[in-house]
């Protein structure tokens, strides 16, 4: 097997955010050599007999594999490039190696083998015969569809085979005869849409079925309805239209690289969520957005994690053990060096994405297309100098990541209305604080030694052992409440007052509004009355860094929003009884 490297000149292109054709041409190749040393591997695991189970052994499939590809090596590849093809080899491994866990007997994983080559032997007409496994009476065959038999056990298979390019399916005496388009009794299709703009046209699968569709372990399929389909197709076209016309380098690449489309149900609470994964080269996870622009920039997002996830296949971009312990300004919770770099160039494109979309004519939103782009361009900027500084960056990854900065060095002097320009300050400065408040945890010592140093009226010592980051077992989510303000504050500033009733503002407080309207004097004092009546109360802490901050140069403020866990620690320490912005600006001094 050929060995696949990336050239320079693909690498340089992509730090700078160039994902078009050549460049994504240059990643399928390394996705189709990694395919083939997955499958290998999957072959040498294989030698266990429980991983056959009553099924054709890996082996044997691996014959037949050899002689499809022999006869029409584009098929397999196409079915072996299939992303979600990459997700079950993928956790196959995974599980095998103890790195997953799942229900399922062994051989039931082992054999989805079977349905590749199946898929492999009915897009080039060649005859095929096998048996493949059946999860719950259902099976999947990747780029078809799924059939599914009644009264059958949890893990039982099924007869397969093709014949004039036609796949049938059997089980005892039900047999699924696949038509040639769309669904039938048994069958599920799976479904594609093909979006056109100008001269470029953008086809997908649209992935309701597949067990390997999502992040983790396999999930049942979520039939998407007509009329839900329908609104997907009116959605992407749309969006389509907006990535051509005003974002043609963007749409150029998804045109190449973007080929599975797999909705994901809302969850309540959430904006739009979206996924990938570096198993899955080309699918994109979604929930059904609100708008095309929304759908837009959540592709232009997705795409660069992708293309990032190509690009470490090939290139080893970071190194060491991949602790969660750096702040990601888009995060609530601490993110290994990989997570962070992912994270970099994924905002690095969404950054570009509004710098360009706050352009377009006749914008119904141009402040709040304003506050996108200077949020996500400082979350970007800081996220840089933290990678660079702590990132566990190999050679090849400090160079990669000083070429995006390189990328926007001519951003800063982009115009920016000044309303949106100060909120995305703010939201920024908060949620660095908020992160900082509930990961970071000082140390016992240097809190004692502080306190005793201000029951004594002394100078608070210099010496200060560095705290220690822990990740948040339960994964809670807390930023969305200010972050939604601001953007209530652009978009519908009528309605701001009533934004502590909306689902996603129930966290707000009075004082959270007053600093948001920009009066932080008021927000001030309202913030310190919450902190007397509730002194654990982290968003109260951090509001009133950011409301003596943002009142004027404050270095009670500064350290509040840098260390607002020891100002915490230490107040609680005292027994609650120091006043926060004296204690901070004690600290300070």
């Amino acid at each position: 097997m050929d060995i696949i490297r990336l050239s320079d000149d693909a690498f340089r292109r992509l730090a700078a955010g160039d994902n078009r054709p050549a460049v994504i041409g240059e990643l399928a190749d390394g996705q189709r050599s990694r395919r083939m040393v997955l499958l290998r591997a999957l072959l040498d695991a294989a030698g266990d007999p429980a991983t056959a189970g009553p099924l054709p052994s890996v082996a044997e499939t691996w014959v037949a594999l050899e002689k499809i590809q022999a006869a029409a090596p584009a098929a397999l590849d196409a079915v072996l490039l299939h992303p979600q093809v990459g997700s079950w080899l993928a956790y196959t491994l995974r599980r095998h190696r103890g790195g997953a866990s799942g229900r399922a007997p062994r051989h039931i994983d082992f054999g989805q083998l079977n349905t590749v080559a199946l898929a492999a032997a009915a897009l080039t007409g060649v005859p095929h015969r096998t048996v493949v496994p059946l999860r719950g009476g259902r099976v999947l065959v990747p780029r078809f569809g799924m059939a599914t038999f009644e009264g059958c056990q949890a893990w039982d298979t099924a007869e397969a085979w093709t014949e004039d390019g036609r796949l049938r399916l059997r089980h005892g005496t039900a047999t699924v005869d696949v038509p040639a388009e769309g669904d039938a009794p048994g069958w599920m299709a799976l479904r594609s849409l093909t979006v056109g703009e100008d001269d470029l046209s953008l086809t997908v699968f649209v992935d309701d079925i597949d067990p390997w569709r999502d992040l983790a372990d396999p999930v049942d399929p979520v039939r998407l309805t007509e009329d839900e389909f329908g609104t997907w197709a009116k959605l992407l076209q749309d969006a389509w239209t907006i990535l051509v016309r005003h974002h043609r380098p963007v749409a150029e690449g998804l045109a190449a690289g973007f080929t599975s489309l797999a909705p994901l149900p809302a969850v309540t609470g959430w904006d739009t969520r979206s996924a990938s994964t570096g198993d899955a080269f080309g699918a994109i996870m979604c929930s059904l957005p609100p708008d095309p622009v929304t759908l837009a920039v959540s592709l232009a997002h997705e795409f660069r994690h992708i293309a990032l996830g190509g690009l470490m296949h090939l290139v080893a971009l970071t190194e060491g053990p991949g602790e969660p312990c750096l702040y990601a300004p888009w995060r609530d919770d601490p993110r290994p060096a990989g997570g962070l770099l992912q994270g970099i160039y994924a905002f690095h494109g969404i950054a570009g994405f509004w710098r360009d979309q706050r352009r377009v004519p006749g914008n119904p939103h141009p402040r709040l297309d304003d506050f996108e782009y200077a949020y996500s361009r400082a979350q970007t900027r800081e996220a840089i100098a933290i990678a660079l500084a702590d990132g566990n960056l190999t050679e090849r990854g400090r160079h990669f990541v000083r070429l995006m900065a390189a990328a926007m060095d001519d951003w800063d002097a982009d115009s920016l209305d000044p309303e949106a320009a100060e909120l995305a300050r703010l939201v920024a400065d908060g949620h660095r604080a908020g992160w900082r408040i509930r990961h970071r945890h000082p140390d016992p010592g240097t809190v004692k030694a502080l306190a005793a140093a201000w029951r004594e009226q002394r100078t608070p010592p210099a010496e200060r052992a560095p705290a220690t980051v822990r990740p948040d077992p339960e994964m809670r989510h807390w930023s969305g409440a200010r972050l939604g303000l601001a953007r209530r504050r652009l978009l519908a500033p009528e309605q701001y007052a009533q934004a502590g009733r909306a689902s996603w503002g129930v966290a707000l407080s009075d004082a959270d509004l007053d600093l948001f309207a920009g009066d932080a004097a008021a927000a001030a004092a309202r913030f310190a009355a919450g902190l007397a009546a509730d002194p654990r109360s982290e968003d109260a802490w951090t509001g009133l860094g950011l409301a003596l901050q943002h009142a004027g140069a404050s270095p009670a403020g500064d350290m509040l929003l840098g260390h607002p866990d020891l100002v915490m620690a230490l107040h609680r320490e005292l027994g609650g009884a120091a006043d926060p912005a004296a204690l901070a600006g004690w600290l300070a001094g």
